[in-house]
């Protein structure tokens, strides 16, 4: 059970505090039932109301240790395998449906490798990139104190230095 001011991670959206938790006054809310209300840390104007019995797209940051794990792993992370380009979209969305950073990273380094080597991006892959980008170096950032907008600096280095 979540508490007020817990920070969680929220499907593919990034790093959120639990502001609130209760029945709501809106049209669309059962008012039995119990809400998170979710603010986002980067966004003042994004909330989420998500039901308290259903905290499958919620889970808890990761920790520094396990963030800086996951940092080192990246080279050892493969890379998705779509073999009908058709696909590719419901592929991405597969991978990344635990909303787990391990498999975020397994599409991210899908997009970059793709981009490489076809010269450009497509909408897709622009839109997973992102997506993911954003989800996971906020939450990076939560655990690791950096701020986002040094996180992929603190990734290339960490990674370099491990070869």
């Amino acid at each position: 059970m979540l508490r007020r001011g817990d920070a969680v991670v929220y499907k593919c959206r990034g790093l959120y505090k639990v502001e609130d938790i209760g029945t709501l006054d809106f049209s669309f809310a059962d008012r039995k039932k119990k809400y998170y209300t979710l603010q986002s840390v980067e966004d003042e104007r994004d909330k989420a109301y998500v039901p308290a019995d259903d905290e499958s797209g919620i889970r808890r940051p990761v920790s520094k240790e396990e963030a800086l794990s996951l940092i080192e792993r990246i080279k050892d992370i493969e890379i998705l395998t779509v073999k009908n380009e058709k696909m590719r979209e419901q592929e991405y969305k597969a991978c990344i449906a635990d909303y787990c950073p391990e498999n975020w990273v397994k599409v991210l380094k899908t997009t970059y490798k793709r981009t490489k080597s076809r010269g450009s991006m497509t909408s897709v892959d622009r839109k997973y990139q992102m997506l993911l980008e954003h989800a996971l170096y906020s939450e990076f950032s939560f655990a690791l104190g950096i701020p986002a907008s040094q996180m992929t600096q603190f990734i290339e280095e960490h990674v370099l230095r491990k070869n």
